[in-house]
């Protein structure tokens, strides 16, 4: 199963739909995880057709709903994936997951911290936002590994991390 990853889009409607395009097309992704900032761009994409799994960011107004969880901690493919718009509403979540996915910063990254993948997809806001470009992510799910990848917005890949599932919690 590969997994999009994208985060703070704010309204870039352009970008995003490229991007949800081309994880589609280029990495047949078959779920895109949408971490937030703007929550509507994420049920837009999933009335546009994709199969979306969202948490609002600070700045949507579902963040300050109790009836939307900011967090989410599910399984796919058995693996246990945890999300959040920041790192801060994580809690003990990230310490149950085999990969931990935040937003918030606009900086994308890729890590390991023990056992546990983390990846910031970035941001898809605009050409530079706090001074980094445009990028996201897309998780690699197979019986062997979770890979994670960052892409530039052109679709190169700019970072990478694989981690053995024999070696990841499960």
């Amino acid at each position: 199963m590969n997994i999009g990853v994208m985060s703070d889009t704010h309204g870039n409607r352009k970008f995003m739909h490229r991007v949800a395009d081309q994880m589609r097309q280029d990495a047949g992704v078959t779920l895109i995880i949408h971490l937030g900032d703007n929550f509507e761009d994420a049920e837009e994409l999933r009335d546009y057709g994709h199969t979306v799994h969202m948490v609002p960011g600070l700045w949507c107004p579902e963040y300050r709903n109790n009836r939307v969880p900011k967090t989410t901690l599910d399984s796919f493919d058995g693996v246990s994936i945890a999300c959040a718009h920041a790192e801060d509403d994580l809690q003990n979540k990230a310490q149950q997951a085999d990969v931990v996915l935040v937003g918030h910063t606009h900086c994308g990254k890729i890590e390991q911290r023990g056992d546990v993948l983390w990846l910031n997809p970035g941001h898809l806001k605009a050409p530079t936002s706090r001074n980094q470009p445009p990028t996201y992510g897309i998780l690699w799910l197979s019986e062997e590994s979770i890979r994670a990848t960052l892409h530039n917005i052109n679709g190169t890949i700019r970072d990478e991390l694989i981690c053995a599932r024999s070696r990841c919690p499960q």
